[in-house]
């Protein structure tokens, strides 16, 4: 299948949105369709590329402005945002219902009234002038509904307006004194309403366009012994940068030369800056502060860190939660329904009291304060929201659906190797032999191992910074299944399990209780001997992150089961769960027993999430309820899981499911308020409680209320 972004313009309202996506399902060759009224954007899949000419064709002759959004477009759209469409429509009818806006408060407070406003015909020519002026938007959309054989929001606010300009026709004919507000005033309320909604909407995405902003333009580039300034799209893995204080990093690399601190807060949450030192990895878009930077590029372009997270977070916006799926299927039954409703408003006051005229009068307000938008944009925008909080945090989510699951989960299973540990060996102990000098003998080390690609090895080779002694002075001979031998400056070195040394004869009994207390932490023992005379032994492990413990605890602390899951021997698996809290860990583990783990919890009846980063994790991360990915891991893993974790921060876990619940809880309150103001608000119009210019005032009204309780979810704290 294809898949294409289109960019939409005219998608005024959450109905309109609905129904073109049901008609767009329709056409052959649409494998899906999502349309999104607060992003203006239609993602699709089709079966073959041509269909893609009948699509575009199909929105056209729908009435709306479309345009395919190539790759790179697609990725800076976002942060230009949407120019409002409504301004000068809105200030032109604000302008002519100044008049009539006066009126109505001189009758009412007894002002004096201008000659020219006494009789009808003033008002009914502003009012003219306002309904074929600004207020063809509605009859515009409207007449698109019609066309597609939908109605929609346009087509309430088109038909409500119009019977009230009709009777101020029919006043002005008959020289009858008007008791309806002009139908001018009920437009620019209206307009207003939706100017409001669509500023509040945009500030919806405001995460996102603070992403892009993160992308510098150009970047320093050492060709030969010169400073090139260059546009970012001609750097190329390999070269070397240079990023002075106070620039933005422009690509993923790694430092080669000099020492700063980097504020990554805007990519991790984390707002203390970090130490970069030659060897560390920095992410594009992250801020250096203090020091000079001499970087080698990595990734660019599309493949950077920062690329990466606006792509997921874009394509997740598109994707649909199943609240607003519910939400899209009353809000193609709503408007049918209200039109019913107000022919019903009509006939009853006609026909029960016997005014026809105050039944055409409620009529229009039941028309105008139906909100099937405040429905509509309930969940999609509470979604955006949360989707783009949760990337400044690191923690990107592939769809509202996730975040939704992550409201409900209860159990969280961690793998250990690479998620809750770094993945990687460090020295984590060194007991020297009586008589030997500790640094003099760690160096020698290090030396051994400086082109080990054993993870041992390499762990022993990190012990000093480079090798104290030229590489050809150092002769090495791998002893498989035991250790190594090895000639460092003529001095004879040893470095392996207890069996190596005893076999060249080498007493250990004096280190014999250091290595068992070793062993007894879970860690690799690694006896050293130095010219035939024991010298030292040193513990490696696989050390547990800093922030597993803290995350465990306030896991626990929401009332969440954790569990630890590896397929290590169970003496480590203690010891990792020992160090980071954990009380029910289970070890030896296959990739299928994880999964049967996974089935087996929530067989009781648990929402079980998994935490892992390796391809033997991607059975139970798809198996899981909702997987969470440690991005330093396989991209095996990342694909299967719903949530992906930036930079390898155990806290994001943490962070991705209070963000779910939170979000769960603003969707709710969101859709509880939009149902119970159209069950309060409709009726009011029908039975006489509410004028039509105060329907249209609560209409714009609820729709704003809804976006701006969505905004709220910037104030969260994770």
């Amino acid at each position: 299948m294809s898949e294409y972004l289109l960019a939409v313009k005219n998608l005024t309202c959450a109905a309109c949105a609905a129904n073109l996506e049901r008609k767009l399902k329709e056409l052959p060759g649409v494998e899906e369709a999502a349309v999104s009224v607060v992003s203006g954007r239609i993602r699709l899949k089709l079966s073959h590329p041509t269909v893609l000419t009948q699509v575009m064709d199909y929105v056209k002759a729908a009435g709306f402005s479309v345009e395919l959004l190539e790759e790179e477009t697609a990725k800076t759209v976002s942060s230009e945002g949407r120019s409002s469409e409504l301004f000068w429509p809105l200030l032109a009818a604000f302008l002519l219902t100044l008049p009539l806006i006066y009126r109505s408060l001189a009758e009412l407070f007894s002002w004096p009234l201008p000659s020219f406003l006494a009789g009808n015909l003033v008002p009914l020519l502003l009012a003219s002038a306002v309904q074929f002026g600004p207020g063809l938007i509605f009859y515009r959309g409207a007449w698109r509904a019609m066309t597609s054989r939908t109605a929609t929001m346009d087509t309430l606010v088109a038909l409500g307006t119009t019977a009230a300009y009709v009777t101020q026709i029919v006043n002005w004919y008959h020289a009858l004194p008007s008791h309806h507000e002009p139908a001018g005033v009920i437009i620019t309320t209206i307009l207003l309403g939706r100017y409001l909604e669509e500023k509040a909407q945009q500030k919806t995405g405001k995460a996102l366009r603070e992403l892009h902003s993160l992308k510098p333009q150009k970047a320093r580039v050492l060709r030969g012994d010169k400073e090139e300034e260059v546009p970012l799209e001609e750097v190329k893995v390999g070269e070397l940068l240079v990023v002075r204080p106070g620039e933005r990093i422009p690509v993923d690399g790694v430092v080669e030369k000099g020492f700063s601190t980097v504020d990554e807060s805007l990519l991790t949450g984390e707002s203390l800056p970090v130490e970069k030192h030659p060897g560390n990895q920095v992410a594009g878009g992250t801020l250096n502060h203090n020091g000079v930077l001499y970087i080698r590029a990595t990734r660019v372009g599309s493949q950077t860190t920062l690329a990466r997270i606006i792509r997921l977070v874009t394509e997740a916006q598109e994707q649909k939660a199943h609240s607003q799926r519910l939400a899209d299927q009353i809000v193609a039954r709503f408007v049918p329904a209200v039109l019913v409703l107000s022919l019903l408003t009509l006939v009853g006051w006609g026909v029960f009291r016997g005014d026809w005229e105050q039944g055409l009068r409620q009529m229009i307000a039941v028309l105008v304060v139906a909100c099937p938008c405040a429905l509509g944009l309930a969940t999609p925008t509470a979604v955006i929201v949360g989707l783009g909080k949760g990337a400044k945090a690191g923690v990107l989510f592939r769809g509202g659906e996730y975040l939704e699951k992550a409201a409900r989960i209860d159990t969280v299973v961690f793998d250990k190797t690479g998620t809750l540990t770094h993945g990687r060996l460090e020295v984590t102990a060194f007991y020297p032999a009586p008589g030997f000098d500790r640094e003099k003998v760690l160096s020698l080390v290090a030396a051994t191992e400086a082109f080990s690609e054993h993870p041992v090895g390499r762990a022993l080779a990190r012990l000093a910074p480079a090798p104290p002694v030229a590489t050809g002075e150092i002769q090495v001979r791998a002893l498989p299944g035991f250790g190594l031998e090895a000639q460092v400056q003529g001095r004879e070195v040893l470095l392996g399990k207890e069996e190596l040394l005893r076999e060249k004869g080498i007493d250990t009994e004096a280190l014999a209780e250091k290595a068992r207390e070793i062993v007894s932490r879970g860690a690799t023992v690694v006896f050293v001997a130095v010219d035939r005379r024991l010298a030292g032994v040193i513990g490696v492990a696989d050390t547990v992150r800093e922030e597993a413990r803290s995350t465990v605890e306030k896991l626990e602390r929401l009332g969440i089961k954790v569990v630890l899951a590896t397929g290590d021997n169970p003496v480590t698996a203690r010891q990792v769960a020992e160090r980071a809290g954990i009380t029910t860990w289970y070890a030896g583990l296959l990739p299928e027993d994880k999964v049967k783990l996974v089935k087996e919890l929530q067989r009781e009846g648990r929402r079980v999430a998994m935490v892992g980063d390796g391809i033997n994790d991607a059975p139970a991360l798809a198996s899981a309820d909702l997987g969470l990915a440690i991005d330093t891991g396989t991209d095996v893993a990342a694909e299967v899981a719903g949530v992906i974790l930036f930079r390898g921060d155990l806290r994001g876990v943490e962070r991705a499911l209070i963000l779910g619940k939170a979000v769960a809880r603003k969707i709710k309150q969101n859709l509880f308020w939009a149902f119970i103001y159209n069950i309060l608000a409709l009726p009011a119009a029908a039975l006489g409680f509410l004028s039509p210019v105060m329907a249209a005032a609560l209409m714009g009204l609820s729709d704003v209320s809804v976006v701006s309780s969505s905004l709220l979810l910037y104030r969260l704290r994770m």
